[in-house]
């Protein structure tokens, strides 16, 4: 994309603050009868009395846990409950309480448990006007997990995802049908998706007594975020969706294509400046072509080590919050004086793209929307990924989705006039989820953007920048109208202003 292109597309974003259309009825089981209670559409699921505790350790601000039934498939309930884990941090507000703000951290496949308590603890005006709720959705830990049974020793770690030859890519084929096939086969795979989660989310909001729900989610919680918001449109309050995945699309399109292609685009335009600009630290050369030049030349003697994916891995990791970066930096000066220290520094990588350990990430990822199924066709997609987006695009072809037994019966397509009002957040540069996919999903169904310019984190409230956390805030606590916004991004480590990325 253009940088005149992207400008444009960010300005009609930034003016998409019209209104949505009128009420659509929630589908599915959840969808509350007429005249059903509008809190509690769901019985005795809904009238189960959480038995909150303590949760263990020293959390600060105090946290309790408990944990409730949900039923295994909400499109059957005679195939019986499965427990999802629930923490809730008591509002400090008193009368000026607004209701709960329900928080996910992401992933999918990430553990939101915590997440209630360090919001809490780094936004008390949050805490003084909501009850802030996390929770592990249905797959995670310490909720019902989902386990693949994944046998590793039967996984042998690709050293260069870059290596395209015909006895790598079989390599990278085998690796991802272990995990697919693997995950497929676990019983409860079927039901781990995210339309099941946003009726388990809902069921929490009926339980806690509140007839609205608040959410702040951020990168794959604006996925699941809109499919609440979408599917329980008269049950929303207020909205904030930070870091956001294209829901108009495929999660295929999201987690593999737009990827790539973010990873590869802050690489390019905010690390290697950066590393240039910090020639004195680190010896890279004071251009980013020299910079660049360098950093390939290191790329090809790690790789003779057999540390080259996990090079590319480490690297792209460390562009996720440049907080990373110094520390990274400091590694790749190591190894660039004695490149024979990879093996000890570097970690051989277990599927790049994802987080193997974690049969949710992989159950939701490969079940919400449809995958490509043709081992040709990820091989192909590896190679042309990779000539377009060296840093991470030839990992594509091991794609364990592409093996993955299960299509979810009841996807969800937010957009349009099916979401309310709500407010979304997105920086310009960022890796996970590139900014094109949020401001299409703005443009699309009419919604203010809070627009960081010349930020490259994956999220961006709750990260130090006062301007984000200022009209997140006048909207979540202060009752302000979502309204879109532009703020500037904050300057990266041993910067003494923030540097424009050109696009």
């Amino acid at each position: 994309m253009t940088s005149s292109a992207f400008a444009r597309i960010a300005g009609a974003a930034l003016l998409a603050v019209g209104s949505v259309a009128t009420f659509v009825s929630a589908s599915g089981p959840a969808a509350a009868a007429p005249g059903a209670n509008p809190v509690n559409p769901y019985g005795g699921l809904g009238r189960q009395h959480p038995d909150w505790q303590a949760c263990p350790g020293n959390q600060d601000p105090v946290t309790y846990c408990a944990d409730i039934e949900v039923p295994m498939d909400w499109y059957d309930p005679s195939k019986g409950t499965i427990s999802v884990h629930i923490t809730r941090v008591p509002g400090t507000g008193g009368a000026a309480r607004r209701g709960i703000l329900m928080v996910d951290p992401g992933g999918p496949g990430s553990d939101g448990s915590a997440l209630a308590t360090t919001t809490a603890k780094d936004q008390p005006d949050l805490l003084h006007a909501y009850d802030l709720i996390g929770f592990a959705p249905r797959g995670v830990a310490p909720s019902t997990k989902l386990d693949c049974g994944i046998d590793w020793t039967r996984y042998t770690p690709v050293a260069d995802e870059r290596d395209r030859s015909a006895a790598n890519t079989a390599r990278q084929l085998a690796d991802a049908r272990l995990i697919g096939q693997s995950c497929g086969a676990a019983p409860l795979a079927p039901y781990i998706t995210s339309d099941q989660t946003i009726r388990d989310m809902d069921l929490i909001r009926a339980v806690l007594g509140e007839r609205k729900l608040n959410y702040l989610g951020f990168s794959y919680g604006t996925w699941l975020g809109s499919w609440y918001a979408a599917t329980f449109r008269d049950r929303v309050d207020r909205f904030v969706l930070d870091s956001n995945l294209n829901w108009l699309t495929t999660l295929q399109e999201d987690y593999v294509h737009a990827w790539a292609h973010g990873f590869q685009r802050r690489y390019d335009t905010q690390f290697i400046p950066w590393l240039a600009r910090h020639d004195d630290r680190y010896g890279f050369g004071t251009t980013p072509e020299a910079a660049r030049a360098a950093l390939a030349d290191l790329r090809t003697a790690v790789a003779a080590q057999d540390r080259g994916s996990a090079l590319d891995v480490g690297q792209a990791h460390a562009l996720y919050n440049s907080d990373a970066w110094p520390q990274w930096a400091e590694l790749l000066k190591t190894l660039r004086a004695d490149p024979t220290q990879a093996p000890k520094l570097l970690a051989p990588t277990r599927v790049p793209t994802g987080k193997p350990d974690s049969g949710a990430f992989w159950a939701v990822l490969c079940a919400d929307s449809p995958w490509t199924h043709d081992p040709a066709s990820w091989v192909a997609a590896g190679d042309q990924l990779g000539a377009d987006y060296p840093l991470v695009g030839a990992e594509s072809t091991e794609e364990p989705c592409a093996f993955y037994p299960f299509a979810s019966q009841h996807p969800v397509h937010p957009g349009g006039d099916s979401l309310p009002r709500l407010l979304m957040v997105q920086n310009q540069v960022d890796p996970a989820a590139p900014a094109e996919g949020a401001i299409a999903d703005a443009v699309d169904a009419h919604e203010p953007m809070v627009f960081v310019r010349n930020a490259g984190n994956h999220i961006a409230y709750d990260t130090g920048n006062t301007c984000v956390d200022t009209h997140v805030n006048d909207y979540l606590v202060r009752g302000r109208p979502a309204a879109s916004a532009v703020c500037e991004g904050l300057p990266l480590p041993f910067d003494d202003r923030v540097y424009e990325t050109g696009l």
